[in-house]
């Protein structure tokens, strides 16, 4: 009865179109260093119904409340991503200056230490030296700092997750059964496709409702995209329509 009653409900969350079919185009961008960037050759499913809703659904009907992730471990967490992002951002100055260094000196190697552009460039060799030095233990210390704190974290997450997936396979266990009745009564089936190098993906949908549902790993957890595909030609998931999860 259960199964029953979550199938019809779907249903009425996912009324069909006209039976003609058409074409949509989906570009899928992610988080870049100063803009979102495609990403190429990455799987997506085209749904017939909205997965957040049947979750949801299941979660309202479960005999317990979902357990929820205390503000102090979120914030423990925020700390760690910009431990991280600060590490790599010291990574990436001290990898420049170590590679200018290095074409430096194979330049110095090949000249005459008595030609009269050595000198100078002998002393920006040593000025970037030190320079280099200096990044490298800024680099460190980052990386000690982020390291230390996402160990001391992971424990405290070990016992969260342990936590929420013992209560998600509880509440979502006839998850799988829910969403085969759903598609036999819709007379659809899920669409797997993948974009292509520029980060697009063109499709012929069935007629009726599609959700467009994806995720991308980012350096703070996740996007996670089950957007309406409405009757758009094209549909761009971008940062700024996904949800920013944390992976825990």
């Amino acid at each position: 009865m259960l199964k029953s009653r979550i199938a019809v409900s779907c249903l009425v969350l996912a009324p069909l179109f006209a039976a003609c079919g058409r074409t949509i185009t989906v570009e899928v961008r992610s988080e870049g260093a100063d803009a979102t960037t495609p990403v190429p050759k990455h799987p997506l499913q085209f749904l017939p119904y909205d997965r957040d809703s049947l979750f949801a659904a299941l979660a309202a009907q479960a005999d317990e409340p979902e357990p929820k992730v205390s503000d102090e471990i979120r914030a423990q967490l925020d700390s760690v991503n910009v431990l991280q992002n600060a590490w790599r951002e010291a990574e990436g100055r001290w990898s420049e200056v170590r590679d200018s260094l290095r074409r430096l000196s194979e330049r110095l190697d090949k000249m005459n230490p008595r030609a009269r552009e050595y000198r100078p460039l002998f002393e920006r060799f040593n000025a970037m030296d030190g320079r280099e030095s200096s990044l490298n233990r800024r680099r460190q210390s980052t990386f000690d700092a982020f390291t230390g704190l996402q160990e001391a974290t992971a424990s405290r997450l070990d016992s969260v997750r342990a936590v929420i997936d013992a209560w998600e396979d509880v509440a979502f266990r006839d998850y799988g059964d829910i969403e085969a009745a759903l598609l036999s009564d819709l007379g659809r089936e899920i669409i797997d496709d993948t974009t292509d190098a520029s980060g697009m993906v063109t499709r012929k949908l069935p007629g009726g409702d599609w959700w467009v549902y994806t995720r991308v790993a980012v350096p703070a957890g996740e996007l996670y995209w089950n957007v309406h595909a409405g009757d758009e030609d094209t549909l761009r998931l971008t940062p700024d329509n996904a949800q920013h999860r944390l992976v825990f």
